[in-house]
């Protein structure tokens, strides 16, 4: 995947879970503890399958020799939390 492309998707679902974290802080304790756990566990996911390498291929899927695409935890983040 395109680095410039990625690095503005990356922002923009980090920019999402921030705001689950603000909003966790105005929710009742176990609701907003819940939702700081859910971000936290999208974050982690994320880290593990964050580009790496000179061709910027997932760090966490088996993906085809070559194939630059993003993989299916990115695209599911971006069509959830990068949304306009």
């Amino acid at each position: 995947m395109d680095e410039v492309l990625f690095r503005a998707l990356a922002e923009r679902v980090a920019g999402y879970l921030d705001g689950v974290d603000r909003l966790a802080t105005a929710q009742p304790w176990e609701a907003g503890r819940e939702l700081r756990r859910l971000a936290g566990a999208w974050r982690s996911l994320l880290g593990q399958h964050t580009p790496t390498g000179r061709k910027r291929r997932c760090g966490g899927c088996p993906a085809p020799r070559g194939s630059p695409a993003m993989c299916s935890v990115w695209r599911v983040a971006g069509a959830w939390f990068a949304r306009a």
